[in-house]
């Protein structure tokens, strides 16, 4: 036991271990990813702000080298015009100042953010403001006072300057301009390289922990595999043991349905298979007046203590069987709760044996009573009838004739009564000889062709092979001519008698069910009807004494009774089976004549055997 516990220590100790390994190295694998989000966050909004700042810097190289361009082509449009006062040229330094002074707005839109840029923003916009506002009044002297006018006004301007000035400040600022570019695509390309670098660390240590992740959660799913196919073949194990057991074993739900039933039970319930009764309520097979018992002992196993009860299950294909169930509780580890391993067993056997045990004894102490009070009562009609017929001979008339014959008559039936009580008493004892069954069948067909109602329609199937059996003829007839007659009256509106024989073996099991059963040959005799039938009450008494079903004057209640005294003292027994509204079968078993008893037949029988 401590090695078990042990063993179990150990187990329990390398599972946590393993747990708590893929608990860090899952926490581990969250604070790298977590840290790569961050990492790769951080880089990618540094990559998009560096990307920005270097599109910003073309848009402004690009408005600046737009705006030199348009002024260029401003004042040459202007100088064109001067010098040929053309249309055309006018109507291109017209487009082309417009363009000039739309460029300059884009450009101030574009460094509205900029407070720095702005500044050199606003002075450039003045200086070609003022530049432009020159042109246009050199274009208005052109057009009001001609040409020479406007050649004095270019020699004598003052600002000659301004559109240097503002070609070189348009280059400061382009160059400005360019060198931040430059900056920014260094510094975007670090950014990128950087990002570069870090993702394929990033991408090395992911790789790394998910080969470790891999590794345990392989070794994991294989111990579980490993558990698993243990755990199914201990399953089965136990299933091929449950199933070896020739008991009913039952797991019920606290609810009162079905979880696990063995083969066994499946056999007992007459089902082939257990998804017919799995989930179903376990008490629907027991009999309506045990259910209360059985809910009873539910509801007690289910409160953790054990219990045992006898019942009464109808099977599904209608046997009726006596169960003895031992039930203990299961507890349910996921709620602590109890469940109800019922172990059942099949007591129907044991049930009948006792029955006919009981049956036999009370048979046995009415026999006794019924033969001494036969005994006395022959005892008292003995005198009456030595009487009655003195008086016969003293009173001659007629009416006293008529008198005393019927006090006669029923004093003889009334002997003839106590003479079949005596007999199933004492037990009935007749001269024994080798007999055979298919002559005998024979004259009971007759009989009951000649007397019988045309309604019933009779049906006789002896094989010629039948073995014998010893035994006294006329009371084999008479217990054939009895299991006849209450067919007939079992069938009052008609219906089908069949009598048939076969040869049987009896070995241990069937002698052990039957207590009156010894192993050996048997002729068995079945004696079938299509009548009333019987009910299980009444088949318990049916072979009682003075016990009949009849109305009074129709029946003695001796003659089923007689019958078993002499099958009995054949060494036979009889079995019944009857339901109500479809029948009775009457079962006959005789024991048969070995074959050194064979030999002692009359020459007449030994022609008939021979032909069989």
């Amino acid at each position: 036991m401590e090695v078990i516990c042990g063993r179990k220590g150990d187990r329990m100790l390398k599972k946590w271990y393993r747990v708590q390994k893929l608990k860090a190295i899952f926490v581990l694998a969250l604070a790298v990813v977590f840290t790569n989000a961050v990492v790769s966050y951080g880089n990618t909004v540094k990559l998009i702000h560096n990307q920005q700042e270097v599109t910003y810097s073309y848009e402004v190289i690009t408005q600046l080298e737009n705006i030199q361009s348009t002024f260029k082509d401003t004042e040459t449009a202007q100088r064109n015009y001067l010098i040929t006062a053309d249309a055309d040229d006018l109507q291109t330094y017209l487009a082309d100042y417009q363009q000039t002074n739309s460029n300059i707005q884009i450009l101030s839109k574009l460094t509205a953010d900029k407070h720095q840029k702005q500044q050199w923003i606003s002075l450039l916009e003045r200086k070609i403001t003022n530049r432009l506002n020159i042109l246009q009044q050199e274009i208005y002297l052109r057009q009001n006072q001609g040409l020479e006018a406007v050649r004095q006004q270019i020699l004598s301007d003052k600002n000659k300057q301004i559109g240097k000035d503002i070609q070189q400040l348009i280059h400061d600022s382009l160059k400005a301009e360019q060198n931040l570019l430059q900056q920014g695509v260094q510094q975007s390309q670090a950014s990128s390289q950087k990002a570069i670098v870090i993702f394929f660390i990033a991408a090395i240590v992911d790789l790394v922990l998910v080969a470790l992740l891999y590794d345990l959660l392989w070794r994991y799913i294989r111990q579980l595999q490993q558990t698993e196919l243990a755990l199914c073949q201990s399953e089965n194990r136990l299933r091929a043991m449950i199933d070896a057991e020739p008991e009913c074993i039952k797991l019920i739900a606290r609810d009162g349905t079905l979880l696990e039933i063995n083969a066994y039970g499946l056999a007992m319930m007459e089902v082939e298979s257990a998804d017919i009764l799995i989930g179903k309520p376990v008490d629907a097979v027991i009999v309506p007046e045990y259910r209360a018992a059985f809910a009873d002992l539910h509801k007690n196993v289910c409160q953790g203590n054990k219990g045992t009860l006898e019942f009464e299950i109808v099977g599904f294909k209608g046997t009726r069987r006596y169960m003895e169930t031992y039930a203990v509780p299961l507890r349910n580890e996921s709620d602590g709760t109890f469940m109800h391993l019922a172990l059942m067993r099949d007591i129907t056997q044991q049930k009948q044996l006792e029955a006919q045990l009981l049956r036999s004894q009370r048979l046995e102490s009415i026999g006794t009573l019924a033969g001494g009070i036969a005994h006395d009562l022959n005892n008292i009609l003995s005198p009456i009838l030595m009487s009655v017929q003195l008086l016969q001979k003293k009173l001659p008339d007629q009416q006293s004739q008529q008198i005393l014959q019927t006090l006669e008559n029923n004093v003889k039936r009334g002997a003839n009564l106590l003479k079949q009580v005596l007999s199933f008493a004492r037990g009935i004892e007749g001269k024994r000889t080798i007999v055979q069954i298919q002559p005998l069948m024979a004259e009971i067909e007759q009989i009951i062709a000649q007397t019988f109602p045309k309604s019933i329609i009779c049906q006789i199937d002896i094989p010629k092979n039948l073995w014998y059996v010893r035994g006294d003829t006329t009371q084999l007839h008479q217990v054939l001519i009895n299991l006849v007659v209450n067919a007939r009256d079992a069938m009052p509106n008609g219906g089908i008698l069949r009598i048939a024989a076969e040869n049987l073996v009896i070995g241990e099991h069937s002698a052990q069910i039957n207590i009156n059963a010894k192993v050996g040959s048997y002729i068995a005799i079945v004696v079938t009807d299509t009548g009333m039938g019987m009910s299980s009450e009444i088949q318990e008494r049916i072979f009682e004494p003075f016990f009949t079903t009849k109305d009074v004057g129709k029946g003695t209640g001796l003659g089923l009774s007689t019958a078993l005294g002499i099958i009995k003292n054949h060494g036979g027994f009889v079995n019944v089976y009857s339901q109500i509204g479809r029948g009775t079968q009457f079962t006959v078993y005789l024991p048969a004549s070995t074959s050194r008893d064979a030999h002692s037949l009359s020459p007449e029988l030994e022609s008939v055997r021979g032909d069989g």
